[in-house]
């Protein structure tokens, strides 16, 4: 027997050659033990398996208790090829029919979280209104008189924090989100920023299709929340109330004549942060909610009074 030895970057090949017809016996007769080994392994797990299998399958079949915890049970319904097993807190139900066996995870009804779940992340769809409208200081022109059914917010809930304080039926709720509100104008009017207040523009065109006010808030909520299971606590009836604090992060006036959309961004004395007392009731998640500005949409003395309400609904996530 021939050994060559080759060498090149610290690493080394040994080549055999004219290896006697014993040798690569004996080769050979090593790699099959090896496989039949592994074969016979194989076989052994899935024979362990498989009679775990058909001990669940077949309540009758004595288990040992080290085996099943004390949360797990076997169900044997009316239909003598149906089980329903018991591991944990999930139901699985074992059916076999002629096709084979169908195995189906359930989900487990009495599982529920004992972490408090607010209400605050999702979307929202409301209707915009101002109340205690006054124009006193403009000679009572409601230039700024709303087409209530055209007037709309659209918020977008992206981030939610809850604190539980009575297990999990209440805490408070918080987190942050965007709203984008239009106010959209019953009469041919727009408003500009003046030199000391906002104006009133009044609009001659013949083809004007649109006139409205859009404000953009970045929001952060503080609410109350109370849930109250219902049918068998499938779902929760909630109650939460608060504080909603805002910041303006843009605003625009839009008129659209014809073909042609005018736009201005200069300000118009809105004030730059509100709040807001709000409420919601819903089920599950959907909801009816409530919003009523404590704090005026213009700066004092630099604009009509107006107080803008939302009332609307919500999905959430």
């Amino acid at each position: 027997m021939l050994f060559q030895f080759h060498s090149k970057k610290n690493r080394a090949a040994v080549t055999i050659r004219n290896a006697s017809p014993s040798y690569r016996q004996i080769l050979i007769l090593t790699v099959m033990k090896k496989i039949i080994l592994s074969l016979i392994a194989f076989v052994a797990f899935t024979i362990n398996g498989i009679s775990q299998e058909v001990a669940i399958q077949n309540p009758e079949v004595k288990q040992s208790s080290e085996l099943i915890s004390p949360e797990d049970s076997v169900n044997q319904p009316a239909s003598a090829d149906t089980s329903v097993v018991r591991i944990g807190k999930k139901d699985v139900k074992v059916i076999d029919h002629e096709g084979g066996t169908e195995i189906i995870w359930g989900k487990d009804k009495k599982s529920k979280s004992k972490k408090f779940n607010g209400h605050w992340e999702g979307v929202e769809l409301g209707f915009n209104g101002f109340d205690k409208a006054d124009y006193s200081t403009y000679a009572g022109n409601d230039f700024m008189a709303l087409n209530q059914g055209k007037s709309g917010e659209f918020a977008l809930n992206f981030y939610e924090l809850n604190i539980g304080l009575a297990k999990s039926y209440a805490g408070l709720v918080s987190g942050m989100g965007i709203s984008f509100n239009n106010y959209r104008f019953e009469n041919p009017y727009t408003i500009e920023k003046g030199a000391t207040r906002t104006e009133p523009v009044l609009l001659g065109y013949d083809d004007l299709s649109k006139s409205k006010l859009a404000i953009t808030y970045l929001n952060v909520p503080l609410l109350f929340e109370f849930q109250i299971p219902v049918n068998q606590n499938e779902g929760r009836l909630f109650v939460n109330a608060g504080i909603i604090g805002a910041v303006k992060i843009g605003s625009h006036t839009k008129v659209k004549h014809g073909d042609t959309k005018d736009k201005d961004r200069s300000g118009f004395n809105l004030n730059s942060f509100k709040y807001e007392a709000t409420a919601r009731v819903g089920y599950k998640d959907v909801s009816l909610i409530a919003k009523y500005s404590l704090t005026p949409l213009f700066q004092a003395g630099k604009g009509p009074e107006l107080t803008p309400f939302t009332i609307g609904i919500s999905f959430l996530d």
